[in-house]
């Protein structure tokens, strides 16, 4: 059944291609494409489909379903989990060949357990906590990494941080968090553990902190288009690679005085043509914006007026001609001079532009375009 309701997002795989070909620009290192969170919203499987063409060998993802995921869908790659890893489902991962971030001695257990048993050798990047306080070794547990240093059938391929704030221009703290990752990796090197891929960049470090790209490096939003933070890749060139469209569906005339949409938070101060774009807090558009968002009809700002519904939304397009039902809204995306973005939607909710894209729900078919 085709899309039987007028809202959508367009991916552009050509800007998407181009804003990979702008990453390589930047480093010389191994790029390994984040695509967890269906691609941040943009679609896994297409856009891997895309980078894999475009010369990408190793993706990276949150947890074992999107490794899996991937994996099926490209034999050939490389995909490693970054993420929480599941304990009992060891063997799985290591019949699929997937590679795993390591953060307890117990994962590691297991997952040698599971290469014996299977015959095999399982792959693990060792994650260190430099700083970030979710998982990964700390000072405290480096010992663990030498115990699992002597466990049979475990290949350690990697070892890696993350950067609390490499996406502001004071990057002091990144430098003090490179230091001490680099300084283990040398710790483990005298200790005959050599590791052969050591990573540190996400976006933002990829853009403004060359010493930490190292072997490898992460790209996640830049390869969607967007910034990693308002002080950071702002004029970097990239593209965004969605635009978010619906089509009006009923247009009214209101007096001064009444009101739209629940709790009656809105009142019409003048009379108003008010349109409803059938597209809610279900899709994605969040009900925060209620009263305060904005979206583009024929080239100009339309205010979102009253509560966001599940389904619904309403603008007030009285002074903006030309307007009929049909009419396309464009909720992110440009129209004319105007442009509205994931980043601009997220300072009105005093939010981040990956939370924009990524909560575009799966109720919003994702159409893909290419040059």
């Amino acid at each position: 059944m085709e899309n039987a309701r007028p809202v959508w997002a367009e991916v552009d795989l050509s800007a998407l291609k181009r804003n990979y070909e702008r990453i390589k620009a930047y480093t010389q290192s191994e790029i390994m494409p984040i695509v967890k969170a269906d691609a941040y919203g943009h679609g896994a499987i297409p856009v891997a489909k895309t980078l894999f063409e475009a010369g990408a060998r190793r993706f990276g993802v949150a947890m074992l379903e999107e490794a899996l995921e991937i994996k099926h869908a490209f034999p050939s790659v490389k995909v490693m989990t970054i993420g929480y890893m599941p304990v009992d489902f060891a063997r799985t991962i290591v019949q699929e060949d997937i590679i795993t971030g390591v953060y307890q001695y117990a994962q590691a257990e297991a997952l040698s357990e599971a290469a014996l048993a299977e015959g095999k050798k399982a792959t693990i990047h060792l994650k260190i906590d430099t700083g970030m306080g979710r998982i990964g070794f700390r000072k405290d547990t480096y010992q663990e990494i030498l115990r699992i240093a002597e466990l049979p059938n475990l290949f350690i391929e990697g070892i890696y941080t993350h950067f609390v704030n490499s996406d502001q221009l004071d990057l002091s703290f990144a430098r003090e968090q490179l230091k001490e990752f680099l300084d283990l990796c040398t710790r483990l090197q005298t200790q005959g553990i050599n590791i052969p891929i050591r990573h540190a960049a996400n976006s933002a470090a990829i853009l403004q902190f060359p010493e930490a790209h190292l072997d490898l490096v992460r790209p996640g939003i830049i390869l969607y288009g967007l910034p990693p933070s308002q002080q950071v890749g702002g004029n970097s060139g990239f593209e965004p690679v969605m635009t978010w469209k619906a089509r009006i569906a009923h247009i009214k005339e209101i007096e001064a005085g009444e009101t739209v949409s629940y709790g009656r938070t809105f009142r019409a101060a003048y009379p108003t043509r008010v349109a409803t774009v059938p597209v809610g807090y279900a899709d994605g558009l969040h009900r925060a914006l209620s009263n305060r968002g904005e979206m583009l009809v024929n080239g100009r700002r339309a205010a979102i007026i009253g509560r966001v519904c599940m389904d619904q939304t309403m603008l007030d397009i009285t002074k903006i001609p030309g307007i009929e039902v049909g009419s396309l809204v464009t909720l992110l995306g440009s129209d004319g001079y105007e442009r509205i973005d994931a980043s601009e939607m997220a300072r009105w909710l005093e939010s981040i532009n990956y939370e924009v894209v990524c909560d575009i729900s799966k109720r919003v078919p994702r159409v893909y375009i290419e040059e």
